[in-house]
């Protein structure tokens, strides 16, 4: 009878099949040992998905997207699509585990709905939403630790609030204006300089009454230093050099507003490094992660203090970074009331979704 069984070279075919299957499955069954998972929610469909700046696919019509075996750590994370404003983030993860982003794409045309100046009781400038980086990780531990926070659109004073402004808000309300300052007593008389002397209170008096807000932190820093078509952020409004002819800094007087236009940032906003100093709407706390180490510390974080921003014409450079932090009181000390040895004034901010800025827009818009 005729043997049956196979020839040497079939069973060394199905043995070599068998063996990559079985690799196969293991392959499957372990991506633990392969790396993490990353799903991209939210993106209009063909956005490519790029990670560490390397094409990873595009998404699908039901908007979700998988993009598997990615390297463990701190990876970089693009979503890019005509028409859009790229979405730019960072994901950390471990081998074996699935991490998941909402890629909010903005509309190019959108920006375009809103003004990027208007005169709201006085001139404002529009921060056009998106995320920027808020901190710094390479100077004082209050300026720690660097994050990426998303903003939505919002105005800021181009200028500091002057003597005039203040002044007009003191006659509608019935207040007093500020004690002179020492250093000049008829300080007050021009009505261009930036106010000052004023506590915390008195400015978000004035920015309520002007229909108004006073900036919060992440408000004022991102319109001081951060740069759209770059994403980074800029030591000083103007750059990373400290170049005198740009800001009112280590001087004996404050200056009229816009006496330093090529100091301004990115944005247009100016004055937001020296000149008058300024007041934001923040207590004076530790950001977000950074409550360990040296940084819990310091026992003037609460709900006392409230955050200045900017420094002031005497300031140094170092004091007149964009990233820099200080605090005080919400009123005058008391030897600074004696000496009138004011150096702080400030700018206001609201949002662009803000009935009262919309209900601006709708009459004008009639005219």
């Amino acid at each position: 009878m005729r043997s049956t069984s196979l020839p040497r070279w079939s069973r060394w075919a199905i043995a070599t099949v068998s063996f990559l299957a079985i690799v196969l499955i293991v392959f499957l069954a372990l991506p633990s040992e392969l790396g993490f998972t990353l799903i991209v929610r939210g993106a209009p469909q063909g956005s490519d998905i790029l990670v560490d700046n390397i094409s990873r696919g595009v998404t699908l019509p039901d908007g979700d997207t998988r993009v598997t075996y990615l390297k463990p750590g701190k990876r970089l994370v693009r979503v890019v699509n005509e028409g859009y404003n790229e979405f730019n983030t960072t994901v950390t993860a471990i081998a074996g585990t699935t991490e998941s982003i909402i890629a909010q794409l903005v509309p190019l045309e959108s920006k375009n709905l809103l003004p990027t100046e208007i005169d709201y009781t006085g001139q404002m400038i529009l921060i056009p939403a998106g995320e920027f980086v808020l901190g710094s990780n390479n100077y004082l531990p209050n300026e720690q630790i660097e994050q990426k926070l998303y903003l939505p659109d919002y105005y800021i004073d181009k200028y500091e609030v002057t003597n005039a402004q203040y002044y007009r808000f003191c006659q509608a309300t019935n207040r007093s204006m500020p004690a002179s300052p020492w250093w000049d007593e008829k300080y007050f008389s021009n009505p261009d300089m930036p106010i000052v002397g004023i506590t915390w209170n008195d400015a978000n008096a004035y920015a309520n009454w002007a229909n108004k807000k006073l900036p919060n932190e992440s408000e004022w820093e991102k319109a001081a230093g951060w740069e759209t078509k770059s994403q980074r952020k800029h030591i000083w409004p103007w750059g990373d050099s400290p170049e005198p002819t740009r800001a009112n800094i280590s001087t004996d007087h404050p200056s009229n507003i816009n006496q330093y236009p090529s100091g301004g940032s990115s944005y247009g906003v100016q004055d937001m490094a020296g000149n008058a100093a300024e007041w934001v709407e923040s207590y004076y706390q530790p950001y977000t992660g950074s409550q360990s180490g040296s940084q819990s510390t310091d026992t003037n974080y609460g709900t006392t203090n409230r955050v200045v921003r900017g420094g002031s014409f005497r300031s140094s450079f170092e004091d007149a970074r964009t990233t820099r932090r200080f605090y005080h009181t919400p009123d005058f000390k008391a030897d600074e009331v004696k000496t009138r040895s004011w150096l702080i004034g400030f700018r206001c901010a609201i949002l662009a979704s803000d009935p009262r800025l919309q209900d601006f827009f709708k009459k004008h818009a009639s005219k």
